[in-house]
């Protein structure tokens, strides 16, 4: 009887299994937990920069503002047809500056001309200003415009007599867009406008700018 104890006492007790031998199905769940977080993460922060991007495109663009005449007004007008023909008038103008960007835009002054075929018969004097974020600014500007100007007047005689004169501007703004006090950006926006001065109706009709 005691051999047989001493015998079961002398056999080797078996050791307790490890806790990772046992539940080392849940390290592989956790590594594949971990990974799905990563991957959320990065899709998050992908989105994110996406929209980021779409609002920075929107916002922060610095678009170049539209500059154009509203309306014409024709004043004081004297012509003559004769051997001399000539023409002396003032167009009262309402000059817009539409600025769309999510910044104000300041111009400085400038000085445009206004054409008689290839000759100029005119200055448009554009003061300095400011266009306010997503706004209108609008200015009256008074030309004078002579035939004084021109070097030979005589091949006015034939447009005259149909009693229809034409005249193009050009203008050209210089000026900063301001976004946020973070984008500056400097644009130049230019006016070309074509018209026809009705010299018995004493108004400009087909007025064009582009």
């Amino acid at each position: 009887m005691q051999e047989d104890l001493q015998a079961k006492s002398l056999e080797p007790i078996e050791d307790c299994p490890r806790s990772d031998m046992m539940f080392g199905w849940i390290e592989p769940k956790q590594d594949k937990n971990s990974s799905k977080c990563l991957v959320y993460i990065l899709a998050i922060m992908v989105i994110l920069g996406s929209i980021l991007l779409v609002l920075a495109n929107i916002f922060l663009r610095a678009r170049t503002p539209d500059f154009e005449i509203g309306s014409v007004k024709v004043r004081n007008l004297k012509y003559g047809n004769s051997s001399a023909p000539s023409f002396n008038f003032t167009l009262v103008t309402q000059v817009t500056v539409e600025n769309t960007n999510f910044g104000e835009f300041r111009f400085d002054k400038s000085t445009g001309t206004v054409w008689c075929g290839s000759e100029v018969v005119g200055l448009m004097k554009i003061p300095k200003g400011i266009a306010q974020a997503r706004a209108t600014q609008k200015m009256k500007v008074s030309i004078n415009v002579s035939s004084l100007w021109l070097s030979d007047a005589k091949n006015l005689r034939k447009n005259m007599s149909y009693g229809l004169l034409e005249f193009k501007s050009y203008v050209k703004l210089s000026g900063r867009v301001n976004i946020l006090n973070i984008v500056r950006r400097r644009r130049n926006p230019e006016m070309n406008c074509f018209m026809k001065l009705n010299l018995r109706g004493k108004t400009i009709q087909g007025l064009k700018c582009d």
